[in-house]
Order: C-alpha cells, then structure tokens, then sequence
C-alpha cells in the first residue's frame, strides 16, 4: 500500500543506506577524524561530515561523540560498526567470489606478529605467491592484541596470534608451539648478561613472560630498549647492548654461532602462537589455499 505524503511520519521512512556510507562511516570511526577520514578516502571533508550526518539522521541516532580535536564512536556507534563491518567485508567476499569462478585470485589480508616473520614462514609465503600469483597479499605485522583488534574488525582475513585468543568470534585454524628462551650475545658468561632488555612494544607477550620470570626472581626490570622489528632486536642482543626472552625459532641455523640460548625455567617455557580467523566469514579459495599450505609445512 503507498501512502499519502502527508500520512508518512518518521518512523514511516525507509533508510537507504549505500555501501559508499558505509565505507565512509568506518574510515572516519578507524581515523577518529572527520578530515583524516576524508583524506584516507580521497574526499572532501563537507561531502564527509554531510554524509555522516544523513547516516544518523536515517538511522535516527548519533553515531559519533563529537570532540575539539575529532570524533569517537557512541555507544550506538559502537554497535552499528560491529554490523557496518560485517556488511563492507561480506561485499567485498561477494565480488571476490564472483570473480573467482573466472580466475583464482583476489586479495588476502594476513597479519604476523614480528616473531613469526622468519625465513621458514617468508619461503611459504614466498612459494603461495608462486603457485598462486594473482593473488594480491597484503602483510600486515604487529602485536598479538592489535592483530587481534584488526581481526575483529574485519581488517584481516587471517592473522597469526601469539598467546590467549579466547573470542566466541574467533576460529583457530592451526597452532604452533615454541620454546621461549633468554638469548644473549655468543660468548658470554652468565655474570655478563646486560640488565639491558630489548623488547617489543607493550601488548608483546613475551614482553610479559619476561616481566613474569624477573619479577619470580625478584628483579625488576628498569631499562626497556623498545624495538618495532625483529631484526633490530637481535642485533641489540648481537651487538652485546642487550638481552632478549624470544622464541627459540627466531634463531635459523645460520645464525645460532651468534647467540646464546637457555630456556626459561618450566612454568614460562612454553608458548603458542595461533592462526585465527573470524567464524561469521567464509574461507574463499585463496584463504583456504593459504592456511592448507601453512598446515601443510608445519610452521
């Protein structure tokens, strides 16, 4: 039945949403700027805040607590961005699905955590692009709790998480497990190890297990080399400026003659490293492909 205009009232009114809000929505929510939303999209800013305003003004709530130096999401925000997401990166799924029954390619969006982006993970990688080479591989790498984050966000297709990745949204595809060691300079003595630690930004779990052992010892550690790669890491620790609590596979053969290695007492020797992805999204051939390949090497 079609109604009069004088009888429709607000709650009358269909919302047409576009993809294109969508996209604009969350830039602005990830940049938490109504600018730097515009210019990751190419935008100019008015054709953005206008958008945002129609958006809440359909959906009849306010999507951004607005402040002097940007924006944040509302508590509405914050549940329409979980849908908002869901929405774009099943969009994109379609298309890449569609263009798979002509041609097996499409991106992938994998995330690592720094001590994972070995020679042995780079050579299986290395060999996926080379058996699949229309696929575009973006590599994102970071903390356990911002790939995590990044997951969650439909950001990623697959990332590999070290330590706890308890989510009812996650599935866990493959494990790995490593033996956490205190590795120092070749050559030197126990009383010669540097109190100095190099480590990865707060949110590393092995940051953490060092924290744990010192302070079961009664130490605490007061001088923090914060690295963002692993190979600067190693040569803090190569160099003899500071020690470091790794996994043991950091070290490939050709550099165990530069490092000393003991493994940590019983109770923090052990760590996993997990591959997830989200439940709620579908395994397309290039992410199916790319996860029997890692089961199939045995990271």
């Amino acid at each position: 039945m079609i109604k009069n205009d004088t009888s429709i009232n607000k709650n009358d009114e269909e919302v047409i949403m576009e993809l294109t809000d969508l996209k604009i929505f969350l830039t602005v929510a990830d940049e938490g700027n109504f600018s730097k939303g515009a210019d990751q999209l190419g935008y100019v800013q008015s054709n953005v805040t206008n958008r945002i305003k129609k958006l809440e003004s359909e959906l009849g709530v306010t999507l951004f607590n607005r402040h002097p130096k940007g924006v944040s999401l509302s508590d509405r925000g914050l549940i329409f961005y979980e849908h908002a997401a869901s929405i774009n990166k099943r969009a994109e799924e379609a298309i890449a699905a569609v263009q798979e029954a002509e041609n097996f390619g499409g991106k992938l969006a994998i995330g690592v955590v720094e001590t994972l982006a070995s020679n042995k993970f780079m050579n299986i990688l290395s060999d996926f692009q080379k058996q699949h080479p229309n696929v575009s591989i973006s590599l994102i790498t970071g903390t356990s709790p911002k790939l995590l984050e990044m997951i969650q966000k439909y950001k990623l297709d697959a990332a590999f998480i070290t330590g706890q990745t308890k989510s009812n949204s996650i599935e866990v595809e493959y494990t790995i497990q490593d033996v956490v060691s205190l590795i120092t300079k070749r050559g030197l003595k126990p009383e010669q190890t540097p109190k100095t630690w190099a480590v990865f930004p707060e949110g590393c779990p092995f940051r953490k297990v060092l924290v744990e052992w010192l302070d079961s010892n009664g130490e605490k550690p007061t001088n923090f080399i914060e690295v963002t790669t692993l190979d600067t890491l190693l040569n803090c620790v190569k160099s003899g400026l500071a020690s470091a609590v790794l996994p043991l596979s950091v070290i490939n053969k050709t550099q165990e003659m530069k490092y000393n290695s003991t493994p940590l007492p019983e109770e923090y020797r052990l760590m996993e490293t997990h591959l997830v992805r989200r439940k709620d999204i579908a395994t397309n051939k290039a992410l199916s492909s790319f996860i029997e390949k890692i089961k199939k090497n045995e990271l």
